[in-house]
């Protein structure tokens, strides 16, 4: 089987802060009246 190459690295995600919707942060949800205007 040939070799895969891979790549590591560090990214980030930018998100604005809406009402309505959950704050989930590395799969923990944090209670607030704010949460995240997209998904990762």
């Amino acid at each position: 089987m040939p070799e895969i190459p891979y790549r590591v690295g560090t990214g980030y995600d930018i998100h604005r802060l809406v009402p309505g919707r959950r704050l989930v942060l590395g799969g923990v949800e944090i209670p607030s009246d704010l949460g995240l205007d997209g998904h990762s």
